[in-house]
């Protein structure tokens, strides 16, 4: 089995920063501040084997997906529509943009007494639908206006403009913001339950894990945020990068 060279230069920057961490958790020569990348594999390892952590790991995934499906769809139709009506995008861009500048602790603070159970739905959907609206109403005003104007000569179907047009020019814009969103979603989401002390959730597990000062339980949920974190954006590049060359066929 060939390994690629890609492959390899990855493996080599993880045992890297593997060594670094070792060595950082050496020269602090304290398990309270930072504990060593064995003692952090093995305490997630412990964690894996018991049910709690898959349930939560599952509360946590599908709130925070849900949150983030959510913006997406949304701000896909709100950017579609404000590029579509000039007043309307004046109507909702203050909007948009407060939801952008709120800082996250005032508005998590604010959230808890609204909705302190859907939290990791919530805020994520409020974190990540600026980007998605920002990048989308981007895409579809750069459209260039010449292909508009050939496919109303042509009368071309207004579905047909949509596909053939509009979704090749701002596919790679929804692209880049989901990418970015999803990072956000996951931030956001996991730091509504910790500020929020959601239980049966990850960001419930860290806030245990930070009281009881079990510094090993708190890296090791870290990596496991991570690792979903990246794992979906993965897929997520992944279904629409497939689903554009089927569009393009």
């Amino acid at each position: 089995m060939k390994i690629s060279s890609t492959s390899l230069k990855r493996l080599v920057v993880i045992i890297f920063w593997l060594l670094v961490w070792e060595l950082a958790a050496f020269l602090v020569g304290s398990e309270i501040i930072i504990v060593s990348p064995r003692a952090t594999f093995a305490r997630l390892f412990e964690l894996g084997q018991t049910v709690t952590f898959w349930q939560s790991i599952f509360t946590s995934m599908h709130r925070i997906m849900y949150g983030f499906l959510l913006a997406l769809i949304s701000g896909i139709i709100i950017a579609m529509a404000a590029a579509k009506f000039k007043i309307f995008h004046m109507l909702i861009s203050p909007a948009i943009n407060v939801m952008n500048a709120i800082p996250f602790a005032s508005f998590v603070i604010i959230a808890i007494f609204v909705v302190r159970d859907d939290l990791a739905v919530f805020v994520p959907f409020v974190m990540v639908l600026p980007i998605i609206y920002h990048n989308t109403y981007k895409g579809i005003v750069s459209t260039d206006t010449k292909l508009l104007e050939m496919a109303e000569v042509f009368k071309i179907p207004y579905w047909k403009k949509i596909v053939y047009i509009y979704l090749k020019t701002v596919a790679p814009f929804i692209l880049s913001a989901a990418q970015t969103g999803i990072g956000f979603a996951w931030k956001s989401g996991i730091a509504a339950e910790l500020i929020g002390q959601v239980r049966g959730t990850i960001g419930g597990n860290l806030h245990v894990a930070r009281i009881h000062l079990e510094t090993d339980a708190l890296f090791a949920w870290t990596i496991t945020i991570v690792l979903l974190s990246y794992a979906f954006e993965r897929l997520f590049s992944l279904v629409f990068r497939r689903a554009s060359r089927w569009q393009s066929k």
